[in-house]
């Protein structure tokens, strides 16, 4: 594939599930988050690190990706916007679905053979010397890039997030800003124009997952913490997890001492922004496209109804699966998953809550043959992190087997090989079948209407196109 601009990270959800979901338009398998040879081709060596050279090279490789603080004024959101959708194949869709990231949806549009582009993406800018503990001092010092960013594009908003427990490693040589397009881009509008006809469908993936800021302008906040293994109170209030953790790494302090928060806005990397929907909304109502927004109250939300419409696609066409593969972040490849009949389960990280989630899927559904499994490495054993053992366990759900793929037991969460590993391992999963013929539209939307209030999911038709 292509290789992208300056000012966003490939790393990333967005970034990531644009490429596998591209790819699997494409007939091609996900094989790599990095897309870099060379440094897959390090991966197995780098695994064989003591542990703390191990993070050291991880978290050096990781601020490859950063631009320097130099560089930020001229970051073109508009190109990156065009280096996104210029991965998709040029033809027309039914459909089409943009918003929120999210790893359950790029399954769904896989099925659909459809194409998402996302409003959210993430610059990472370098910081030598950068303290992950010191929230006070990132805000401080993260000032002018944001200034920066939001004088680079008046289309975008600026979410400075700053995770010492997710993204410990990242953070001792980077910043986070993920910017959110509020606009719609003209690289997004020209591909929607080419793509979709008269009376196709314009699907809005919204996730109102919330967290609390401090803001910093009209269209900037800074965000202590994230979604993930971690509770919202943990970050602000502190915890004896909090404290464990902490002293873990042989930090002198009981909790953070993140900015005072004043503001709720979308969270980071999973929320939506609705400033998006005016653009949509005139596009739509132009074009004739029916526009259907698509609510979720968290990003998980999606992960097992996207499983039960599989179940049901399946049986539909005679081929009930009794195969389960679970993704993790952004280890996920929508064109394996079809092609092994298998039902995709997403996690949203390698977090007690994920496992928690999936344990309840799999007690309403227990009936798998095979389990297949995934999980993304974060690097550290942070506030909240399932130990292997968890996800071992939940594998015994499995009537006849239970596999990790891709993953090293003994070396998790510092299983860096594993964002090769994982493609290798899948390959060599069997039996495969021929693509099915893509799931319609009425069908997607009948289940998702089926499944969606047991899953605090629900559509809302903002535009009726021709009909």
């Amino acid at each position: 594939m292509s290789q992208p601009p300056q000012g966003i990270a490939r790393f990333d959800s967005a970034a990531g599930m644009v490429q596998a979901l591209a790819l699997a338009l494409r007939g091609r398998p996900y094989t790599s988050p990095s897309e870099s040879p060379l440094l897959d081709s390090l991966m197995p060596a780098i695994n064989r690190l003591p542990c703390k050279l191990r993070e050291q090279v991880y978290a050096f490789g990781g601020m490859t990706e950063g631009i320097g603080p130099s560089q930020v004024a001229r970051v073109d959101v508009e190109a990156i916007a065009e280096w996104m959708a210029g991965l998709y194949p040029q033809r027309r869709y039914p459909a089409a679905f943009i918003g929120s990231s999210n790893g359950a949806l790029m399954h769904l549009a896989a099925a659909m053979g459809v194409p998402w582009l996302p409003q959210t993406f993430l610059c990472p800018v370098r910081a030598l010397g950068n303290d992950p503990d010191d929230a006070r001092r990132a805000l401080e010092q993260g000032l002018p890039i944001v200034h920066a960013l939001l004088g680079a594009d008046a289309r975008i908003a600026v979410h400075h997030m700053h995770d010492p427990n997710q993204d410990r490693l990242m953070l001792q040589h980077m910043a986070y800003y993920r910017l959110k397009y509020r606009r719609l881009p003209l690289a997004y509008r020209e591909f929607l124009l080419r793509s979709l006809a008269p009376g196709a469908t314009l699907y809005v993936s919204a996730c109102h997952r919330q967290w609390p800021v401090t803001r910093t302008s009209s269209r900037s906040v800074f965000q202590f913490g994230a979604t993930g293994g971690a509770s919202e109170s943990e970050y602000f209030e502190g915890s004896p997890r909090v404290r464990q953790y902490l002293s873990r790494y042989g930090i002198a302090r009981p909790r953070w001492d993140p900015p005072p928060a004043d503001d709720m806005a979308p969270e980071a990397e999973w929320g939506f922004d609705p400033a998006l929907l005016d653009d949509l909304q005139e596009l739509a109502e132009a074009r004739q496209w029916r526009l259907i927004r698509i609510d979720h109250a968290e990003p998980e939300s999606l992960s097992a109804l996207t499983a039960d419409t599989y179940a049901d696609w399946y049986a539909e066409q005679g081929e009930p699966s009794r195969r389960l593969l679970v993704d993790s972040f952004l280890l996920s490849d929508p064109l394996t998953t079809l092609r092994l009949r298998a039902i995709p389960y997403w996690s949203l990280f390698g977090v007690e809550p994920s496992a928690r989630l999936l344990e309840q899927y799999l007690q309403r559904h227990p009936g798998f043959d095979e389990i297949d499994m995934l999980l993304f490495s974060h690097g550290t054993e942070g506030v909240g992190l399932a130990p292997i053992e968890r996800w071992q366990q939940l594998l015994g759900w499995a009537r006849v087997e239970g596999r990790l793929v891709g993953v090293d037991p003994s070396r998790y969460p510092r299983d860096f090989a594993t964002f090769t590993r994982f493609a290798e391992d899948l390959a060599r999963l069997g039996p495969r079948w021929d693509l099915p013929e893509p799931m319609s539209i009425a069908f997607f939307e009948e289940a998702l209407q089926r499944h969606g209030a047991n899953a605090e999911v629900a559509l809302s038709r903002l535009q009726d196109g021709l009909g």
